[in-house]
């Protein structure tokens, strides 16, 4: 069976990570749509949430680094 994965868009600042654990999930289904992290106002990044890397082209259809297929 096929790996089935997630492009996340994060922020890669190990400070932050608490701050968006607490976030409603109405405000964390939004976190696509984010340029910058509201925390920090770093640049958010777009990973595989199979294997955590980068993604640098969010038209992937496999992640590059583990194989795993995005979901749709």
């Amino acid at each position: 069976m096929e790996a089935k994965a997630r492009k996340e868009k994060i922020c890669q600042e190990e400070e932050c990570s608490e701050m968006w654990e607490g976030l409603e999930p109405e405000v964390r289904s939004k976190c696509a749509l984010f340029v910058y992290c509201p925390f920090c106002a770093n640049e958010m990044v777009t990973r595989c949430s199979a294997c955590g890397e980068a993604i640098h082209d969010s038209s992937f259809r496999f992640c590059p680094w583990c194989g795993a297929s995005f979901q749709d």
